[in-house]
């Protein structure tokens, strides 16, 4: 059975969501690292090698959270693109379903003959 656009359309859409969450958790994660060491030592004590590791650590956070709106921004188009067809395919069925009722309404009234010898209220003609 092959997948049908929207639905492709739908399962990227949740990869993209899976995907941004665990960027965001990860991100999270680090900038509680930095926090947390940021609290233990003060300026002071810290050496030169502290301050290039918390500079690097800030610097991947920036990165993560670069790569977090870019994901959020592709999440985005995906749930435009996934609303467009879907109101394409509702269009499209509701036309399809608009021309079927045409078609049965069209195909019922020419059924519909008077039947020969009897007036409106059912009663024989005389001849």
């Amino acid at each position: 059975m092959e997948a049908t656009p929207g639905y492709q359309d739908i399962s990227a859409l949740e990869k993209s969501v899976a995907n941004a969450g665990s960027q965001l958790y990860t991100m999270a994660h680090k900038l509680h690292a930095v926090e947390r060491s940021l609290e233990q030592t003060t300026m002071e004590q810290m050496d030169e090698m502290e301050v290039l590791e918390l500079l690097e650590s800030m610097s991947e956070v920036t990165n993560e959270y670069q790569n977090l709106r870019k994901d959020i921004r592709e999440v985005q188009q995906l749930q435009r693109d996934v609303s467009s067809s879907i109101r394409y395919q509702m269009r499209s069925m509701q036309q399809t379903f608009h021309t079927l009722k045409q078609r049965i309404a069209s195909s019922q009234k020419g059924r519909k003959k008077p039947e020969k010898g009897l007036d409106g209220a059912g009663v024989g003609i005389h001849e």
